[in-house]
């Protein structure tokens, strides 16, 4: 694919010279993806603020997680199976298939196929396409997973995202309320959510099951909306300070930067007959 005939992208090298596509739509709103995970490391809406975090103590390199933007979680979300934290999808290159203009809007999807290296750790036959728009104030990721093999498959799946906050003490989620959730940071014990927020006081690692099609992530008086379909549950994540300092691709206050909200599903797996399709996908709307 010729750039120069695409000027809403381009191609080029990015940290750890990792190949990094900018997708700009027609209003100036922009994103960035590596396709070391296809994963989105930048989103700036058309007013020109980023709203995504990315650490600076990131490892840009093969076979180490890109810390921030948009981590892929698949086939396994989190540490729920056999196989390495988050699977194998965040640490394999994807293909670009392609890029596109519709009206206002900017599109680019990615493809990724079982390799023999992903054989010896999930022996499936698979097809995971990614897809970014961007247009104006929202930007949307939508996973599909195509199940090529001969045999049924069952996996987890999520997109991790690491949203930007200024002050983390001023951010709060609503549109829990009622939900019953999983602590991880309170040994993994099942809760209800009574109070009408989320505040961000202390270590933060909640599955919400069943979640609701739409949150609003609140910060100084600005609102983020956050909606999702086809992901069953969400999960809500910040690590606090202590958690933060043991994390080498985190700086020490990073966490003071950041609250993760979490497309997933994981509370009930998906099952793909073969040639069987399911898509998954996260909006956010600044």
């Amino acid at each position: 694919m010729n750039a120069s005939l695409h000027p809403v992208f381009a191609l080029a090298l990015g940290r750890g010279d990792l190949p990094r596509l900018t997708l700009t739509a027609p209003d100036g709103a922009q994103a960035e993806i590596y396709l070391y995970g296809a994963q989105v490391t930048s989103w700036v809406p058309a007013d020109g603020r980023e709203r995504l975090f990315l650490s600076e103590a990131s490892r840009f390199c093969i076979g180490a997680p890109i810390s921030g933007g948009i981590p892929i979680a698949f086939p396994q979300f989190g540490i729920f199976g056999p196989l390495p934290l988050h699977g194998l999808a965040r640490l394999m290159r994807w293909e670009l298939v392609g890029v596109d203009v519709t009206g206002g809007q900017a599109s680019v999807t990615f493809r990724l196929r079982d390799t023999e290296d992903s054989r010896r750790l999930w022996a499936y036959a698979f097809l995971a396409e990614l897809t970014v728009l961007i247009s104006g104030n929202q930007l949307a990721v939508t996973l599909t997973v195509t199940n090529t093999d001969a045999q049924p498959f069952t996996f987890t799946a999520g997109l991790h995202t690491y949203l930007a906050v200024a002050d983390l003490a001023d951010t709060r989620l609503e549109g829990l309320i009622g939900r019953r959730y999983r602590d991880a940071a309170a040994g993994w014990t099942d809760h209800d959510q009574i109070a009408p927020h989320v505040d961000f006081t202390g270590e933060m690692n909640r599955i919400y099951f069943d979640a609701p099609a739409e949150t609003r992530l609140i910060e100084r008086g600005q609102i983020t909306r956050i909606q999702a379909a086809g992901f069953a549950d969400a999960v809500v994540w910040n690590p606090a300070a202590d958690k933060c300092a043991a994390m080498p691709d985190l700086k020490l206050d990073d966490y003071q930067r950041f609250v993760c909200v979490e497309a997933v599903t994981v509370g009930t797996p998906v099952n793909l007959e073969s040639g069987e399709r399911w898509q998954g996908a996260q909006r956010l709307v600044a």
